[in-house]
């Protein structure tokens, strides 16, 4: 789609930044390092295809994206020890819970500390998390429904589905508990050089 900036920026044959080059891939996904990774090691799951989020993508690929995401990890996880996986989701367009990529994107980010808990002072007050998988965010979707997806410990997800989330509240969340909060956004703190320290410690991994 021409007008989502990661179809654009994915394009094959184009000159391109280096975030937006794939650190590993699969026949349907590609892991790239996050713009605005406010700690190294903080990767993107992205389909190749053009999906508004995981809850709109069908079940097969739900199933490898999970497989890669697994093999992801264990790249990661040595160097940057326990992940935790969130996302996003939005029902439609531009809505405020997509944080301006409507392109489907699973973040793996290393933090030691409960994301669900952090994100508290951000979200809605009749805020109710349930056990969850992939299954019920695409029920989600199918509902009109925008929602977030966490898991903590990769297998036990959770999932929270509202009309009126914020904007990049788990960014927020994140950037809070690392004593950095004016720091959340990815289009204004970029974070260069924690991109540069991933890209270069993630191919030093994957060519050992």
């Amino acid at each position: 789609m021409s007008e989502c900036c990661l179809c654009s920026n994915l394009v094959a044959g184009r000159q391109r930044h280096r975030w937006d080059e794939p650190l590993f891939f699969s026949a349907n996904f590609l892991a790239l390092p996050s713009l605005g990774s406010i700690v190294e090691g903080w990767i993107l799951v992205v389909p190749k295809k053009h999906f508004l989020s995981i809850g709109a993508m069908p079940a097969d690929l739900a199933n490898e994206m999970m497989d890669f995401r697994a093999r992801v990890a264990e790249y990661l996880t040595p160097k940057y020890g326990a992940l935790c996986a969130f996302e996003h989701g939005p029902s439609s367009l531009k809505r405020q819970v997509g944080c301006g990529v409507d392109h489907a994107h699973l973040h793996l980010v290393p933090i030691g500390f409960d994301l669900i808990s952090a994100a508290r002072p951000y979200l809605p007050r009749d805020i109710q998390w349930s056990d969850a998988d992939l299954y019920k965010c695409r029920s989600a979707f199918a509902q009109g429904r925008d929602y977030l997806y966490v898991e903590q410990l990769f297998g036990h997800a959770r999932i929270a589905v509202h009309d009126e989330f914020g904007s990049q509240i788990f960014r927020k969340a994140i950037a809070s508990q690392l004593g950095v909060p004016d720091r959340y956004s990815w289009r204004d703190y970029p974070q260069h050089e924690n991109i540069t320290r991933t890209i270069e410690s993630l191919r030093a991994v994957a060519a050992s």
